[in-house]
C-alpha cells in the first residue's frame, strides 16, 4: 500500500496497548464479577514495584542504604502463642485475631489516694456483743433457763445492742415493731428469744407443757430457702432448752406430701417462704392459723423485690379472717399469757421504700427499733455519726480494684491465687457474680483439671476426675450432688493450701443440691471459695468468712451492703473487695465511702490490676499452675499472664460444643444483668458504654458472640436448658450501612423490661431460680 504522507503521533510511554474486554450475556452479577477480575489482572503489573517483582534476583541493583532504610524484620506479637501450641482451626481461612491483655485498655478517670491509716487506733467493732458490765441476758427479762443455755451451749455471754433493745420491747409490749440494724448484729435471735420466752412462760402458768396439739403460735417468713434453713437451725439450737416446743419449715423445692404430714402432726413455730405458705393455705386443710400471735417478716425489703408483696398481703388477710372466725372465749383463756393481738415484726437492714410499703400492709402503730453500739461507749467514739440509715460494720476493711474489661478473668485468678498463697490469712471466701450462667462458667474455668505436659497442651477439663482420684465413689446421689457443685482447684492451689476447694451456689440448682453445697461449704475445714449469686447475700451467717469479693458490682448500693455483711459478723474482722472497670464505674467509689461512719472512707484502699498481676505472676515458681511450661520459664509477669489467658481461651476452642456455649451463655447473661442496675446508678453502669469485644475476653472468648443485633431477641428454647438460644434468634440482622454497623456495636436492651422479666422469673421459682438469680 502506498504511503499517503500522513504522520500520526501516538505517545504510549512504556505501557502496552490493550483493549478492555466487553462482557455480554449472563446475569449482571456474573458480568460484574468478571469485570472486576479483569480489572485486577489488568492493574497488577503496573501496581507491583519492580524491586518486589525481582526480589529473588541476587544481581538486581539496589539503592544505597542512605536513600532507603533497610526494612526491619516483622516483630512477633507478644500475645501470639508459639507454633507448637497453636490449635489447628477447622477453617483454614479463619481471620481470628487474638488481642493482647495490655493493649488498647481504657485509662482510669480518677487518681488513687493514699489511705490515712498509719497513725490511727484500731477500730472498735460496731456489731459486737456489748462489753462486760454493760448488759447481760438476765437483765433483759429472760428466764435463767434460757440465759444459762445461751451461755453454756451457744457461747453467748452478752447481747448486742439491737438484741438488748428488741428483746426488752417485745417482752414488755404487744405493739408491732420494725427492727433495723447492721448485718451480723444478731437480728435472728433478737426476735426469736422473746417468742420462745413467752411460750415457755405460758407453760409455767398453765402447769403443763405446750405440745404439738397446742396449735401454731408463731409464723416466720423469709425470702429465700437458704435463709429459712438457717433460721430453722438457729431456732432448733435455741429450743434445746425447751424441747417440748416444736418448730418446722415449709419451703419450695421439697415434696408437698412430706410437708403436709409435718403440718398434720402439729407445729408451734413455722418458718416458711411466702409462695409455699400461700399454697398450703389454699390446699392444706390441716394448716390452722387461728392461734398465730407472731408474724415475723425477715428481710422485708427483699420480700418485695422478689415479687412476694401480693403473697404477703394474702397471708395477712388470711390470718385476720381466720383469727376472727375462731376468736372465742376458750381460745382467749388458752393464750392468756400470749399477746392479746397478733404482733407483726418487720426486720430489714436497710430503710427502703419497699420495706415501708410492706410495713403499710402488715404493721399497725409500729415501734422503730434501731440501736447503735456506740451509744454505750464513752468519749470521742460516741460522737460518731448516727444519721445514716445503714452503715457497714466499723471493723470491716473495704477496698476496690480498677480492672480493664480484658483483664478481669486473669486478675480474678491472680487475686485468689495470691490471697490463698498466704497460709492462715484467709480460710473462706465468697465471690459474688451477677447471674447463674456466670457462676457456672467461672466454676468450670477454675475447677477444670489441668495437667501440663512437655508439649504444653492442656487436656479437656473434668473436675469429676479429681473426685475419683481422691477415692470418692460416683454411685450415690449425694456424691453426684457434691461432684456437681464442689471440686478441688488445681489452678488456684498453692504450696500452703494444696487442698483449695471451690463450691458454687445459685437459684437454678435443685434444692437438694443447694442444701448439700451450702452444708459442705459451712462444714469444710479446708480453705474454700464459694462462687454464688445474690442468693447467698441475705441473712446467711456462714462461719469463718474472711473475705468477700464482688466480682460483678451489685444491682444497687443496698445490695452491696448486704453482700459485704457476710463477713465481719458479731465483732469479727473481715475484708471486702469489689472489681470496678475504668471509667464511669469509678464513680461507685463515692457510694462506698458513704458506708463508712465518718462519711469519708479514709481507709478505702485502691489497687491497680497490674499490681495484683505482678504479685501473682512475678515469680515463675509461685505462678498459677497453667504457667509451668517451658514457654513461660524465664518470661516476665506480663508474658505469664498472657499465657494463662491463652490457656483458658484454648480450653474454650478445644471444647466448643460445651465450654464454648457455656462461655457464650455467661457473656449474654452478664450483659443482660448489667442492664438491670437501679435507675439512680445507671449512669455509672451504662450497658451502652460497655466494650463488648474487650468484655468477651473476660469470658475467654476471642471475639464477641453474635447474639446482639438491632432487632435480635434472645429467648429460651422449648424444653431446652436455661440460657440456650435458638439459631435463628441468636444471629442479628447483617448491617447494610456504616451507621447500622455503629449501632450494632452495642446491644439494644431495655433495662426496665429486663428487670420485669427478672422479677417474674424469680417469683416463679420462689428462690430466684432465673437467669439472673439475685434472690
Amino acid at each position: 500500500m502506498a504511503d499517503d504522507g500522513l504522520l500520526v503521533n501516538f505517545s504510549v510511554a512504556d505501557q502496552i496497548l490493550s483493549t478492555k474486554p466487553v462482557f455480554r450475556g449472563g446475569r449482571w452479577k456474573e458480568r460484574l464479577t468478571a469485570k472486576k477480575a479483569a480489572d485486577r489482572r489488568h492493574r497488577k503489573p503496573h501496581t507491583t514495584k519492580s524491586s518486589i517483582a525481582t526480589s529473588g534476583d541476587i544481581n538486581q541493583p539496589t539503592k544505597p542504604d542512605d536513600d532507603v532504610p533497610a526494612r526491619l524484620p516483622k516483630r512477633q506479637k507478644l500475645d501470639e502463642p508459639p507454633k507448637s501450641h497453636t490449635n489447628p482451626r477447622p477453617n483454614a481461612t479463619s481471620k481470628e485475631v487474638i488481642s493482647s491483655l495490655f493493649s488498647y485498655n481504657p485509662s482510669s478517670t480518677t487518681v488513687a489516694s493514699k489511705p490515712e491509716s498509719q497513725n490511727q487506733a484500731p477500730t472498735t467493732p460496731s456489731n459486737a456483743p456489748l462489753p462486760d458490765g454493760i448488759s447481760k441476758f438476765t437483765d433483759l427479762g429472760l428466764s435463767p433457763t434460757i440465759s444459762s443455755h445461751l451461755l453454756t451451749k451457744l457461747a453467748l455471754k452478752a447481747p448486742t445492742a439491737i438484741q438488748r433493745s428488741t428483746i426488752t420491747q417485745l417482752l414488755k409490749e404487744d405493739s408491732d415493731a420494725f427492727i433495723q440494724a447492721e448485718t451480723g448484729s444478731g437480728k435472728t435471735l433478737a426476735y426469736l428469744l422473746p417468742i420462745v420466752q413467752r411460750m415457755m412462760h405460758l407453760t409455767a402458768l398453765e402447769g403443763k407443757k405446750i405440745n404439738r396439739d397446742s396449735g401454731l403460735f408463731a409464723l416466720i417468713l423469709a425470702p429465700t430457702r437458704e435463709l429459712c434453713k438457717q433460721i430453722s437451725i438457729v431456732l432448733e439450737s435455741l429450743l434445746r432448752c425447751a424441747n417440748w416446743i416444736v418448730a418446722g419449715t415449709v419451703i419450695g423445692g421439697e415434696k408437698k406430701k412430706s410437708e403436709k404430714a409435718r403440718l398434720r402432726k402439729g407445729l408451734n413455730i413455722l418458718v416458711a417462704t411466702p409462695g409455699r405458705l400461700v399454697d398450703h393455705l389454699d390446699n392444706t386443710e390441716v394448716l390452722d392459723v387461728s392461734k398465730v400471735r407472731w408474724l415475723v417478716l425477715d428481710e422485708g425489703d427483699r420480700l418485695v423485690e422478689l415479687g412476694f408483696e401480693e403473697d404477703v398481703r394474702r397471708i395477712v388477710q388470711e390470718l385476720e379472717k381466720r383469727s376472727d372466725v375462731v376468736n372465742s372465749d376458750v381460745v382467749k383463756d388458752a393464750i392468756l399469757s400470749l399477746p392479746t393481738r397478733r404482733t407483726t415484726v418487720l426486720c430489714s437492714a436497710t430503710m427502703k421504700m419497699t420495706a415501708q410499703r410492706l410495713g403499710e400492709i402488715s404493721l399497725k402503730d409500729a415501734v422503730h427499733i434501731k440501736a447503735d453500739f456506740f451509744d454505750d461507749l464513752e468519749g470521742a467514739t460516741a460522737e460518731r455519726s448516727r444519721e445514716t440509715a445503714f452503715l457497714a460494720p466499723a471493723q470491716l476493711k473495704q477496698s476496690y480494684i480498677v480492672v480493664p474489661p480484658k483483664q478481669r478473668l486473669v486478675t480474678l485468678a491472680a487475686f485468689l491465687k495470691h490471697t490463698f498463697a498466704r497460709k492462715g490469712s484467709v480460710m473462706k471466701a465468697i465471690v459474688f457474680f451477677s447471674c447463674a450462667d456466670s457462676v457456672d462458667f467461672h466454676y468450670e474455668v477454675f475447677a477444670r483439671k489441668v495437667a501440663v505436659e512437655k508439649t504444653g497442651r492442656v487436656p479437656k477439663a473434668s473436675h469429676n476426675d479429681s473426685d475419683k482420684e481422691n477415692g470418692k465413689p460416683a454411685s450415690s446421689s449425694t456424691t453426684n450432688i457434691s461432684q456437681a457443685t464442689v471440686s478441688h482447684s488445681s489452678i488456684l492451689a498453692s504450696t500452703p493450701n494444696p487442698t483449695l476447694t471451690i463450691h458454687r451456689l445459685h437459684g437454678s440448682l435443685t434444692q437438694q443440691t443447694r442444701t448439700a453445697t451450702l452444708s459442705a461449704f459451712t462444714r469444710s475445714g479446708d480453705p474454700s471459695i464459694l462462687f454464688c449469686t445474690d442468693v447467698a447475700s441475705r441473712g446467711l451467717d456462714l462461719p469463718n468468712i474472711d473475705l468477700v469479693v464482688e466480682y460483678d458490682p451489685p444491682f444497687s448500693s443496698d445490695d452491696h451492703l448486704h453482700r459485704i455483711g457476710r463477713t465481719a459478723r458479731a465483732g469479727r474482722e473481715g475484708r471486702a473487695v469489689i472489681f470496678l472497670m475504668p471509667g464511669p464505674e469509678e464513680g461507685y467509689v463515692e457510694l462506698l465511702r458513704q458506708g463508712y461512719r465518718d462519711g469519708i472512707g479514709r481507709n478505702l484502699i485502691r489497687t491497680e490490676a497490674e499490681e495484683i498481676l505482678k504479685k501473682a505472676f512475678g515469680n515463675a515458681e509461685a505462678s498459677l499452675a497453667v504457667d509451668q511450661k517451658p514457654s513461660a520459664v524465664g518470661a516476665g509477669w506480663s508474658e505469664r499472664a498472657e499465657q494463662w489467658q491463652l490457656e483458658a481461651e484454648r480450653w474454650i476452642v478445644d471444647d466448643t460444643a460445651k465450654a464454648g456455649e457455656m462461655a457464650k451463655r455467661a457473656f449474654v447473661s452478664h450483659v443482660r444483668a448489667y442492664a438491670t442496675h437501679v435507675a439512680r446508678e445507671r449512669a455509672m453502669f451504662d450497658v451502652k458504654g460497655l466494650h463488648l469485644g474487650h468484655l468477651a475476653k473476660a469470658f475467654a472468648l476471642r471475639e464477641r458472640p453474635g447474639h446482639f443485633g438491632r432487632n435480635a431477641k434472645v429467648e429460651l428454647k422449648k424444653g431446652g436448658h436455661r440460657g440456650e438460644h435458638s439459631s435463628k434468634e441468636a444471629v442479628g440482622a447483617q448491617p447494610k450501612s456504616k451507621s447500622q454497623k455503629m449501632e450494632l456495636q452495642q446491644p439494644v436492651i431495655d433495662g426496665q423490661d429486663a428487670r420485669r422479666k427478672m422479677q417474674a422469673k424469680m417469683k416463679e421459682h420462689l428462690a430466684a431460680a432465673g437467669e439472673f438469680n439475685i434472690g
